[in-house]
């Protein structure tokens, strides 16, 4: 986890997210790189009528958002009583493509994260009805972290990673840098419908754990009921246990598919995402 990337719209929950990501840049020892994707309205763009004016319009705008820009991240340090590192990199760019913008940067910076706040008035429910953050989720190859309205950085010591076991050497291996980077435990949380009366599922993932070079894994077998939502049980084990941070692997374009079984209620969605979401896609 060497490159950690916020993009920021410089609104209250990007601020959020920024202060996060600069408490946990400082644990994992990584870079930070803070962007802002510049966006000029058409009435704006429409008072160029040449291509120099057009350039000039472009160039001020930039320099424009450059210094609301630092403005951001040098109060954000100092909120945490921080001297911005010279590694910060401040980047501005004007596209009207967001994601696909800020996924460029990414790779051209060779990102390990991306970490954005839940977006608008709404919160973690725009979250999962089309806001940039589960578009992020949905297109980025690169692990997606979204931090929730309001939520403050304690430190990362434990992540719960919640799992059906399928794909669960390769889940776990993309898991661990990390888990290395933060020294955090990762609790494995399998909820279990009792499909598998033989254990053979739970026995094969206790193998992998006990053959991984990490060894601050642990497996929570977790009796479930289809009588409740499955995610108004995980947001009960969050309830109780309080980790760090929820981990989940996605699909292309599906969120969490495997985790909420139809009928989930959206504000069960929402309680649920009280804690930190690190997201990965499944391989």
């Amino acid at each position: 986890m060497s490159t950690v990337l916020v993009p920021t719209d410089f609104s209250k929950n990007a601020t959020a997210a920024l202060r996060y990501a600069i408490q946990l840049c400082k644990q994992m020892e990584s870079n930070l790189i803070v962007f802002h994707c510049s966006h000029i309205s058409a009435y704006a763009l429409s008072s160029a009528t040449t291509e120099e004016q057009m350039t000039l319009l472009l160039s001020e705008d930039e320099a424009h958002k450059m210094e609301i820009l630092q403005e951001q991240v040098q109060k954000a340090y100092k909120h945490h009583d921080l001297k911005m590192p010279d590694s910060t990199r401040l980047l501005v760019s004007y596209n009207p493509l967001f994601i696909e913008t800020t996924l460029e940067i990414a790779e051209e910076n060779k990102v390990s994260l991306i970490v954005m706040g839940t977006h608008g008035a709404s919160g973690i429910t725009k979250f999962f009805f089309g806001s940039n953050t589960s578009v992020m989720i949905s297109k980025s190859d690169i692990p997606v972290m979204a931090i929730p309205e309001g939520q403050d950085y304690e430190g990362l010591e434990e992540v719960v990673f919640a799992s059906d076991l399928q794909s669960f050497s390769f889940e776990l291996t993309q898991l661990m840098p990390f888990a290395q980077a933060t020294k955090s435990t990762i609790n494995v949380l399998y909820m279990d419908y009792h499909l598998d009366p033989d254990g053979h599922k739970i026995k094969a993932a206790r193998e992998i754990i006990e053959k991984m070079p990490y060894k601050n894994i642990k497996l929570q077998v977790q009796p479930a009921t289809l009588d409740t939502s499955l995610v108004s049980q995980i947001k009960h084990y969050l309830m109780t246990h309080k980790p760090d941070c929820l981990v989940m692997f996605t699909r292309e374009r599906t969120l969490w598919d495997r985790l909420f079984l139809k009928g989930s209620k959206t504000e069960d969605m929402s309680a649920a995402l009280n804690t930190p979401l690190l997201s990965f896609k499944k391989g």
